[in-house]
Protein backbone atom coordinates (compact mmCIF):
# COMPACT_ATOMS: atom_id res chain seq x y z
CA UNK A 1 0.00 0.00 0.00
CA UNK A 2 1.19 3.49 -0.83
CA UNK A 3 1.32 6.26 1.77
CA UNK A 4 -1.01 8.37 -0.38
CA UNK A 5 -3.57 5.55 -0.60
CA UNK A 6 -3.50 4.93 3.16
CA UNK A 7 -3.81 8.67 3.82
CA UNK A 8 -7.00 8.92 1.74
CA UNK A 9 -8.44 5.71 3.13
CA UNK A 10 -7.92 6.72 6.77
CA UNK A 11 -8.57 10.43 6.20
CA UNK A 12 -5.34 11.48 7.95
CA UNK A 13 -2.19 13.24 6.83
CA UNK A 14 0.64 11.41 5.05
CA UNK A 15 2.90 12.33 7.98
CA UNK A 16 0.61 10.40 10.35
CA UNK A 17 0.69 7.38 8.03
CA UNK A 18 4.50 7.50 7.86
CA UNK A 19 4.74 7.55 11.67
CA UNK A 20 2.35 4.59 11.92
CA UNK A 21 4.31 2.66 9.28
CA UNK A 22 7.52 3.33 11.18
CA UNK A 23 5.96 1.91 14.37
CA UNK A 24 4.66 -1.15 12.49
CA UNK A 25 8.08 -1.74 10.97
CA UNK A 26 9.67 -1.67 14.44
CA UNK A 27 7.15 -4.33 15.52
CA UNK A 28 8.20 -6.49 12.59
CA UNK A 29 4.74 -6.49 11.02
CA UNK A 30 5.55 -4.66 7.78
CA UNK A 31 8.48 -3.76 5.58
CA UNK A 32 8.70 -0.18 4.38
CA UNK A 33 9.36 0.37 0.68
CA UNK A 34 9.67 3.53 -1.41
CA UNK A 35 6.43 5.49 -1.11
CA UNK A 36 4.65 2.99 1.11
CA UNK A 37 4.87 -0.40 2.79
CA UNK A 38 4.16 -4.10 2.28
CA UNK A 39 3.24 -6.88 4.70
CA UNK A 40 6.24 -8.74 6.02
CA UNK A 41 6.06 -12.42 5.17
CA UNK A 42 7.20 -15.07 7.63
CA UNK A 43 10.46 -16.74 6.77
CA UNK A 44 10.25 -20.51 6.36
CA UNK A 45 11.71 -22.15 9.46
CA UNK A 46 14.51 -24.65 8.89
CA UNK A 47 15.71 -26.73 11.82
CA UNK A 48 19.49 -26.86 12.11
CA UNK A 49 21.38 -29.80 13.54
CA UNK A 50 22.51 -29.79 17.17
CA UNK A 51 26.13 -29.22 16.15
CA UNK A 52 25.20 -26.32 13.86
CA UNK A 53 23.17 -24.61 16.59
CA UNK A 54 26.05 -24.93 19.05
CA UNK A 55 28.02 -22.36 17.04
CA UNK A 56 25.32 -19.68 17.09
CA UNK A 57 24.76 -16.84 19.61
CA UNK A 58 27.23 -18.35 22.09
CA UNK A 59 27.42 -15.41 24.50
CA UNK A 60 23.64 -14.96 24.57
CA UNK A 61 23.17 -18.66 25.27
CA UNK A 62 25.68 -18.54 28.12
CA UNK A 63 23.85 -15.58 29.64
CA UNK A 64 20.53 -17.46 29.47
CA UNK A 65 22.06 -20.64 30.89
CA UNK A 66 23.56 -18.73 33.82
CA UNK A 67 20.19 -17.14 34.63
CA UNK A 68 18.55 -20.58 34.50
CA UNK A 69 21.20 -22.11 36.78
CA UNK A 70 20.62 -19.37 39.35
CA UNK A 71 17.01 -20.54 39.72
CA UNK A 72 18.03 -24.05 40.78
CA UNK A 73 18.36 -24.48 44.55
CA UNK A 74 19.78 -27.15 46.86
CA UNK A 75 17.69 -30.36 46.94
CA UNK A 76 15.59 -29.38 43.91
CA UNK A 77 14.22 -31.93 41.47
CA UNK A 78 14.48 -30.48 37.97
CA UNK A 79 13.92 -31.49 34.38
CA UNK A 80 16.32 -30.11 31.77
CA UNK A 81 15.22 -30.59 28.18
CA UNK A 82 17.33 -30.89 25.07
CA UNK A 83 19.01 -27.83 23.60
CA UNK A 84 22.30 -26.05 23.00
CA UNK A 85 21.37 -23.48 25.66
CA UNK A 86 20.07 -25.89 28.29
CA UNK A 87 23.21 -28.02 28.06
CA UNK A 88 25.22 -25.00 29.25
CA UNK A 89 23.28 -24.84 32.54
CA UNK A 90 25.72 -27.34 34.05
CA UNK A 91 28.59 -24.84 33.73
CA UNK A 92 26.91 -22.39 36.11
CA UNK A 93 25.18 -24.60 38.67
CA UNK A 94 26.04 -23.87 42.30
CA UNK A 95 23.28 -25.87 43.99
CA UNK A 96 23.97 -29.26 45.55
CA UNK A 97 21.99 -32.48 46.03
CA UNK A 98 19.95 -31.71 42.93
CA UNK A 99 18.07 -34.48 41.14
CA UNK A 100 18.42 -33.85 37.40
CA UNK A 101 16.05 -35.61 35.00
CA UNK A 102 16.52 -35.36 31.23
CA UNK A 103 15.66 -37.06 27.95
CA UNK A 104 18.71 -35.51 26.26
CA UNK A 105 21.97 -37.34 25.61
CA UNK A 106 23.98 -34.10 25.60
CA UNK A 107 22.54 -33.05 28.99
CA UNK A 108 23.23 -36.54 30.34
CA UNK A 109 26.84 -36.35 29.11
CA UNK A 110 27.38 -33.01 30.88
CA UNK A 111 26.19 -34.29 34.27
CA UNK A 112 27.34 -37.92 34.26
CA UNK A 113 30.19 -38.75 36.60
CA UNK A 114 29.53 -35.73 38.83
CA UNK A 115 28.55 -37.04 42.31
CA UNK A 116 27.00 -33.67 43.18
CA UNK A 117 23.91 -34.62 41.16
CA UNK A 118 21.46 -37.49 41.15
CA UNK A 119 21.04 -38.05 37.42
CA UNK A 120 18.17 -39.82 35.65
CA UNK A 121 18.04 -40.35 31.87
CA UNK A 122 14.61 -40.96 30.33
CA UNK A 123 15.00 -43.31 27.36
CA UNK A 124 12.86 -44.17 24.37
CA UNK A 125 13.25 -43.66 20.63
CA UNK A 126 16.28 -41.49 19.84
CA UNK A 127 15.77 -38.44 17.61
CA UNK A 128 19.25 -38.07 16.12
CA UNK A 129 18.85 -34.44 15.04
CA UNK A 130 18.54 -33.20 18.62
CA UNK A 131 19.96 -36.14 20.54
CA UNK A 132 16.76 -36.47 22.57
CA UNK A 133 14.50 -39.41 23.34
CA UNK A 134 10.89 -39.28 22.17
CA UNK A 135 8.04 -41.66 21.46
CA UNK A 136 5.73 -43.93 23.44
CA UNK A 137 8.19 -45.16 26.08
CA UNK A 138 9.47 -41.64 26.75
CA UNK A 139 5.94 -40.30 27.14
CA UNK A 140 4.97 -43.18 29.42
CA UNK A 141 7.89 -42.52 31.77
CA UNK A 142 7.38 -38.75 31.67
CA UNK A 143 3.80 -39.09 32.86
CA UNK A 144 5.04 -40.61 36.12
CA UNK A 145 7.46 -37.79 36.93
CA UNK A 146 6.78 -34.72 39.07
CA UNK A 147 9.41 -31.97 39.26
CA UNK A 148 9.75 -28.63 40.98
CA UNK A 149 11.26 -26.88 37.96
CA UNK A 150 11.49 -27.64 34.26
CA UNK A 151 13.73 -25.91 31.74
CA UNK A 152 12.62 -26.29 28.14
CA UNK A 153 14.31 -25.04 24.98
CA UNK A 154 12.43 -23.79 21.94
CA UNK A 155 12.94 -23.26 18.22
CA UNK A 156 10.82 -20.13 18.10
CA UNK A 157 8.49 -17.76 19.95
CA UNK A 158 5.89 -15.84 17.98
CA UNK A 159 2.50 -14.25 18.71
CA UNK A 160 2.51 -15.60 22.25
CA UNK A 161 3.20 -19.18 21.18
CA UNK A 162 6.21 -21.29 22.18
CA UNK A 163 7.07 -23.62 19.28
CA UNK A 164 9.34 -26.50 18.33
CA UNK A 165 10.24 -28.23 15.08
CA UNK A 166 9.02 -31.73 15.90
CA UNK A 167 5.55 -32.81 17.02
CA UNK A 168 6.80 -35.79 19.07
CA UNK A 169 9.26 -33.62 20.98
CA UNK A 170 6.43 -31.19 21.59
CA UNK A 171 4.28 -33.90 23.22
CA UNK A 172 7.12 -34.88 25.57
CA UNK A 173 7.69 -31.23 26.50
CA UNK A 174 3.99 -30.68 27.12
CA UNK A 175 3.85 -33.64 29.51
CA UNK A 176 6.74 -32.46 31.66
CA UNK A 177 5.50 -28.87 31.69
CA UNK A 178 2.15 -30.10 32.99
CA UNK A 179 4.00 -32.04 35.72
CA UNK A 180 6.14 -29.09 36.83
CA UNK A 181 5.50 -26.64 39.64
CA UNK A 182 7.56 -23.99 37.83
CA UNK A 183 7.84 -23.89 34.04
CA UNK A 184 10.76 -22.09 32.41
CA UNK A 185 11.36 -21.55 28.69
CA UNK A 186 14.99 -20.84 27.81
CA UNK A 187 15.41 -18.80 24.63
CA UNK A 188 17.99 -16.26 23.50
CA UNK A 189 16.74 -13.17 21.66
CA UNK A 190 17.15 -14.77 18.20
CA UNK A 191 14.24 -17.15 18.90
CA UNK A 192 11.69 -14.33 19.15
CA UNK A 193 9.74 -13.57 15.99
CA UNK A 194 10.44 -17.10 14.71
CA UNK A 195 7.70 -19.71 14.35
CA UNK A 196 8.49 -23.43 14.13
CA UNK A 197 6.16 -26.26 13.16
CA UNK A 198 4.50 -27.32 16.42
CA UNK A 199 3.14 -25.32 19.35
CA UNK A 200 4.39 -26.49 22.76
CA UNK A 201 2.32 -24.07 24.83
CA UNK A 202 1.34 -20.42 25.11
CA UNK A 203 3.51 -17.87 26.89
CA UNK A 204 0.82 -17.20 29.49
CA UNK A 205 1.03 -20.87 30.57
CA UNK A 206 4.67 -20.68 31.72
CA UNK A 207 6.27 -19.26 34.85
CA UNK A 208 8.89 -17.29 32.95
CA UNK A 209 10.85 -16.96 29.73
CA UNK A 210 14.59 -16.77 30.39
CA UNK A 211 16.34 -14.72 27.71
CA UNK A 212 19.18 -12.22 27.28
CA UNK A 213 19.69 -8.46 27.31
CA UNK A 214 19.47 -8.12 23.52
CA UNK A 215 15.76 -8.88 23.41
CA UNK A 216 14.09 -6.00 21.47
CA UNK A 217 11.91 -3.74 23.60
CA UNK A 218 8.73 -4.47 21.66
CA UNK A 219 9.05 -8.21 22.32
CA UNK A 220 9.90 -7.69 25.98
CA UNK A 221 6.89 -5.41 26.51
CA UNK A 222 4.55 -7.84 24.78
CA UNK A 223 5.68 -10.94 26.68
CA UNK A 224 5.91 -9.22 30.06
CA UNK A 225 2.14 -8.85 29.83
CA UNK A 226 1.84 -12.65 29.70
CA UNK A 227 4.57 -14.05 31.94
CA UNK A 228 7.73 -13.11 33.79
CA UNK A 229 10.75 -12.21 31.66
CA UNK A 230 14.13 -13.02 33.21
CA UNK A 231 17.07 -11.42 31.46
Amino acid sequence: MKVSEASKLMNVTPMTIRRDLLDLEKQGVIERIHGGAKKKTKERFTELSHSEKREMNIEAKRHVAKKAAELIEDDDTVFIGAGTTTELIYDYLQATHVKVITNSLSIFDRFKGDPTYDLILIGGKLRERTGSFIGYFTRKLMQEIKVQKSFIGTNGIMDGRITTADEEESVVQQIILNNSQNRYIVADHSKFGVEAFQVICNADEVTAIITDKELPEEFEAFYRSQCQIIN
